[in-house]
């Protein structure tokens, strides 16, 4: 499982050192090769990360995929110090198994130092170095499976994770490991079972995937439920509370390890999932093409069948249609207008509060589109003043057409999306061939529900226990842009077309009572906005008194005796090179060290040889040494510049935790707390220089 790390950064280093200290002595003792792969040459990481390589038993020309497991070595100091995780345990269990059985693909196994951060996302300057050490070691990227296992405890059941942004694992890939849990009776769930969510960019994974697909390997995240989490058993076998066994666990890996199949050429990534009662099922990409072709000629057949018979009828519709084909751009330009004006309420709202402008919450989301339908309700009796013939199924035959232009659009995008069309045009073309009201609306409103199943997601991922989640959609309609609005308006054009063909066959079968007048009809909608309105007012109200407090930046110039961060530097000159031995010293403990490197001719300074890992700003002429958490203080290193450097080194100690003794001033409102502290050395071309 995946928990907030509240502990500062020396203890989890601490904690990371003394558990590689016990996996070393275990793979020592049970003579298991390992290498210890440090972290600071490369990654500005003060841990290391531990290789454990497999090989393989066939020959090298068969070999085609390597199977990669990650294990953060990192975990819950509320752990005893010295107890390995549980993924650790398992990693120590998978290679014994391996190693007594064999394996038909290399496989490596590798628990990572530098996993974890203390400090807020925005204050960070490594992100998983383990991780990033991992990806480098491996030669192929595009036939290697990694597969990260971040389990603290033993899990009641397996949580995985296969996508990211607008990436997702492979089917083979995905529904191999599917398999295998079902093989051993392993309970498993999905977190997210909506391919379009993560194709649509409105969810993310754990930023370890997003790590791994940026390498392009493949990759999957396995965590793990614990018993207070909502858990979905994807096998319907297992009914027991109890918590997996190490041995069950390395059965379900090493039969995945035996069917993984990555073959460059047959790589599904357009595939459906399933989710009935309580098993994923996966439709592959030809299949779904095979269904929507199959589908397509029903509904061409259907239209065959009908023009033949009601060919005089068709034709006339179709002259009216073409003759009024520019009322529904009336309809968009009203939903248009309707959407500009909840969002301008919107947004007046949160300014009136002082709601942060990033702030995109689901709430005011709703609220959004409730008083968009509200508004276009007074917007929409005014098209009883055009006369159309045969208005009602004019309607109905402007929502198939543009319902079925927006199926073709999809399955030339991604026939991922095709599944959400599909229904939405079944739906449409009922709600155009029925003639009762109260059906045409149930066709109308059912369409929508279906987005109810990921809406859900949605906002399971926005508001539930998990760190990884994506507030996308209501920034997408809160967003006060009118590219935005236009793009809803198409969407929702559709529906709206239906509704007012199901209200045109109500007061068409009501022949002896006439529709009330516009003002009439006005009234209950504009109460309706009222009440809108009103409770918009006290939900931002409520929202702005229960924010939390906003994140404490602070910063201190250490320039007042008693120093808090000191520097000392000498320099040991050599030909046309000096060497500065540096040493940093900070009181308390600081989750973080900064090191900056300017030069005063506004030229980029320098560097012939350093320790760790540096990047160049060209805007500030200077260079940023990256440096993990957890460091040693005092923190000693060495740099290598020409001799006739002039420029000042830069230095600053970060604190996540207020210290009273540091900080003077009062505590902050929030846990999300920051002070940097900065002191700067200056430097000086030697006298006597030749």
């Amino acid at each position: 499982m995946v928990g907030a790390e509240e502990h500062s950064a020396r203890s989890i280093t601490a904690q990371e050192a003394l558990r590689k200290y016990t996996l070393m002595s275990i793979l020592s003792e049970r003579q298991i090769p390992f290498e210890e792969r440090p972290l600071f040459a490369n990654y500005g990481g003060f841990g290391s990360s531990v290789h454990v390589v497999l090989p393989s038993s066939a020959s090298e020309s068969e070999m085609q995929e390597t199977l990669v497991l990650g294990i953060p070595l990192s975990g819950h100091t509320g752990n005893p110090p010295g107890e390995l995780p549980f993924g650790v345990k398992l990693g120590i269990a998978f290679i014994e198994h391996i190693r007594s059985r064999g394996s038909a693909i290399p496989i490596r196994v590798a628990f990572l130092g530098d996993e974890r951060s203390s400090l807020p996302p925005d204050q960070r300057s490594l992100s998983h170095a383990g991780l990033q050490d991992l990806t480098a070691a491996v030669d192929t990227p595009e036939n290697t499976l990694l597969v990260y296992l971040d389990m603290d405890e033993a899990p009641q059941s397996l949580v995985i994770h296969h996508g990211d942004g607008k990436r997702i694992a492979t089917l083979n890939v995905l529904e191999s490991l599917t398999k295998a849990c079902d093989s051993q009776d392993i309970p498993y769930t999905l977190t997210v079972n909506f391919n379009e969510l993560y194709k649509l960019d409105l969810v993310t994974g754990p930023s370890v995937l997003r790590a791994a697909l940026d390498r392009d390997l493949h990759a999957l995240y396995l965590g793990g439920s614990s018993p207070e989490e909502p858990r979905i058993r994807g096998s319907l076998k297992s009914d027991t509370d109890a918590a997996l066994s190490e041995k069950t666990l390395v059965a379900v890996l090493a039969e995945y390890a035996d069917t993984l199949r990555l073959v460059t050429g047959n790589l599904d990534y357009h595939y459906l999932i399933i989710q009935c009662l309580g098993n994923f099922f996966f439709i592959s990409e030809p299949l779904t093409m095979l269904i929507l072709m199959l589908l397509i000629g029903a509904f061409f057949l259907t239209f065959l069948v009908y023009s033949i018979v009601y060919r005089t009828r068709l034709l006339l519709h179709w002259c009216i249609f073409i003759r009024y084909c520019w009322i529904p751009l009336i309809f968009l330009g009203f939903l248009v207008i309707a959407l500009e004006a909840a969002g301008f309420v919107i947004s007046w709202t949160a300014k009136y509060y002082q709601l942060p402008p990033s702030l995109a919450d689901y709430g005011r989301a709703g609220f959004k589109l409730v008083l968009a339908l509200l508004f276009l309700s007074v917007l929409f009796p005014l098209v009883d003043f055009f006369t159309i013939p045969e208005k009602a199924q004019f309607y109905g035959n402007a929502a198939i057409i543009l319902v079925s232009l927006g199926l073709c659009i999809t399955a030339g995008l991604n026939i991922t999306f095709i599944p959400v069309f599909i229904w939405v045009l079944l739906f449409a073309c009922l709600g155009a061939v029925i003639r009762i009201p109260i059906l045409v609306y149930l066709c109308a409103l059912i369409t929508p529900l279906q987005a109810l199943g990921r809406l859900a997601s949605l906002l399971r991922f926005a508001e539930g226990p998990l760190p990884f989640g994506s507030g996308r959609l209501a920034e997408l309609f809160l967003a006060e842009n009118h590219g935005t609005s236009l793009y809803l308006a198409i969407i929702t054009l559709p529906f709206m077309l239906m509704l007012e063909r199901g209200t045109v066959l109500f007061w068409s079968r009501r022949q002896k009572t006439k529709r009330p007048p516009l003002r009439i009809r006005l009234i209950p909608s504009l109460g309706l906005i009222c009440g809108a309105l009103a409770a918009l007012g006290v939900y931002t109200q409520r929202l702005a008194a229960t924010l939390p407090p906003a994140p404490v930046r602070r910063i201190l110039m250490d320039e007042q005796p008693p120093a808090i961060l000191r520097i000392t530097s000498t320099t040991i000159p050599f030909l046309e090179r000096q060497t500065l031995h540096i040493t940093l010293a900070a009181r308390g403990n600081p989750q973080r060290f900064g090191l900056y490197l300017e030069q005063e001719t506004g030229t980029l300074p320098v560097i012939y040889a350093a320790p760790m890992p540096f990047e160049l700003n060209h805007e500030q002429n200077s260079i940023t040494f990256i440096l993990g958490e957890g460091p040693p203080n005092p923190f000693t290193t060495e740099l290598v510049l020409p001799r006739d450097f002039s420029g000042s080194l830069r230095a600053e100690a970060l604190y996540g935790t207020w210290d009273p003794a540091i900080d003077t001033l009062p505590a902050p409102a929030s846990d999300d707390y920051v002070l940097r502290v900065l002191q700067r050395l200056r430097y000086a071309p030697p006298l006597g220089k030749h």
